[in-house]
């Protein structure tokens, strides 16, 4: 099952068992402002009743909170990743640029392209180098390609929120105890273990 799903499911069940939760202790006021002697018996299956749902309803609830710390876990692993790619790429960058700057100042030819990122990126250190060049003009230089021109396609970012979504996790709900689901609130039905 897919975290998504199951978050979807838990807080289906959840919502279910607020509401009958809600319907029992409604039925508990009901029989308390009747003050009736016959209905003990039923105020005490409820009771019992009321107190399964209410520990469902708990196991239930730390499952969605595990779910909830999964998914942001998940989400905030992926945005970190991405954070790492974007800053290694920027750093990869600047060491090109710091490579053109020290060919250029060596005095080696770069093709324009070259010479334009480090123009673009810094007007001082393309001085700089350019004026380092003149002092080295009577060696001989080499001739380089474009450190540009590899550039790899550009992949498309993954979405933190969906891929917690749609990450697998089993079963989250086996292991909670079911209560007797019963549609007729009114029975006062035991709980089924």
């Amino acid at each position: 099952m897919k975290l998504g799903e199951a978050q979807k499911i838990t807080s289906m069940h959840l919502n279910a068992l607020s509401q009958r939760r809600r319907t029992l202790k409604e039925l508990l006021e009901e029989g308390q402002a009747s003050g009736s002697g016959s209905a003990n018996f039923d105020r005490v299956e409820i009771t019992k009743e009321l107190s399964a749902v209410e520990k469902e309803y708990e196991q239930t609830q730390d499952v969605a909170d595990e779910l909830s710390a999964m998914s942001t876990a998940i989400q905030n692993a992926e945005v970190a990743r991405q954070q790492g790619e974007a800053i290694a790429e920027a750093a990869e960058e600047i060491l090109k640029i710091l490579e053109v700057f020290r060919r250029i100042a060596k005095g080696d030819k770069v093709p324009a392209t070259d010479e334009k990122k480090l123009m673009e990126y810094s007007l001082e250190m393309y001085m700089s180098a350019k004026n380092m060049a003149l002092m080295n003009q009577n060696c001989e230089g080499k001739k380089h390609k474009s450190l540009w021109e590899e550039e790899p396609a550009q992949e498309e970012p993954v979405d933190p929120f969906e891929l917690a979504a749609n990450t697998e996790v089993g079963e989250p709900l086996a292991g909670v105890t079911a209560v007797s689901r019963s549609s007729d609130a009114g029975t006062g039905a035991a709980p089924s273990a």
